[in-house]
């Protein structure tokens, strides 16, 4: 367990659900337990940067200039596992 998460039993991770996810979007993260026992980890959704984004976009359009289907390959994937 990281020395910054707060353990907290299952029971009252259920109960309390809103409010522990509206203080992990603070960044505070959470240890679920289960009879003492680590079952569940509750932290903070990565957020993508402008950066990862356009990356991520460059990535996309340069797979796309090295491969394109044609129609008839699309289509043909289309119906591929169709009875």
């Amino acid at each position: 367990m990281n020395r910054h998460s707060i353990s907290i039993p299952l029971a009252e991770a259920k109960n309390k659900l809103s409010e522990l996810v509206e203080r992990a979007s603070r960044g505070e993260e959470f240890v679920i337990t289960r009879h003492s026992a680590e079952v569940a980890r509750l932290v903070p959704a990565a957020r993508q940067t402008r950066r990862d984004v356009s990356e991520a976009i460059a990535k996309m359009r340069a797979t796309r200039k090295r491969r394109s289907a044609s129609i008839a390959e699309i289509l043909s994937w289309k119906s591929e596992g169709r009875r």
